[in-house]
């Protein structure tokens, strides 16, 4: 019932959304590409929320916010900003819901989202897969994605994470994500975030 009832969510979500070409026109918790973090919290609540989890190379930092009662479809809310920028504007952002013990309903979530965005980015390139996940170097964790590169080289990213059970005992659940980033953001993640 909840993937139904979130799909539907995201769906008509997407209705407004027909035949896009800038990833700027969409939101995720009221947020989109290019705004400044300022304007959704104070420079004390963004830092507070430092991500656990950053890249190596510190040309970004990541910035997770979790259980917030404002969001209305996600459960946590990740933001890339370039690591200098004194006004956080937003460079990628990505809303995840979790699936503890479920990792087949986010299969089916990632599968009914794929098939919406593939009608909203009608002209986008599109791939799709499954890997292993960089951040677990024993290659247990795996992501399924589907991506949808704009002409502007901007994309969105549906992603279902299935964490190894080393992963889970850290704390970390499967959970789905849905990302819109620049093409900067793109480019600095497969090329340069691990050096």
């Amino acid at each position: 019932m909840r993937v139904f009832a979130i799909v539907l969510f995201l769906i008509f979500s997407f209705q407004s959304w027909t035949k896009a070409d800038d990833i700027r026109d969409f939101q995720i918790e009221g947020m989109s590409v290019g705004d400044s973090l300022l304007s959704y919290f104070t420079e004390k609540e963004i830092k507070k929320n430092i991500s656990g989890v950053q890249y190596p190379n510190k040309e970004f930092i990541l910035y997770y916010f979790k259980n917030l009662h404002s969001f209305r479809t996600y459960e946590a809310v990740t933001v890339a900003v370039k690591s200098n920028d004194k006004n956080f504007i937003i460079h990628d952002i990505g809303g995840s819901i979790y699936f503890k013990n479920n990792f087949e309903e986010c299969l089916l979530m990632l599968k009914e989202i794929s098939f919406e965005l593939k009608k909203t980015f009608s002209n986008a390139k599109t791939g799709s897969g499954k890997v292993s996940h960089a951040m677990d170097l024993s290659g247990k964790t795996t992501q399924d994605y589907h991506v949808f590169e704009l002409e502007s080289g901007d994309n969105s990213q549906v992603v279902c994470l299935n964490y190894s059970n080393e992963f889970e005992n850290q704390g970390h659940t499967d959970e789905l994500n849905l990302t819109l980033g620049t093409r900067e953001y793109g480019e600095f993640v497969i090329n340069r975030a691990f050096n």
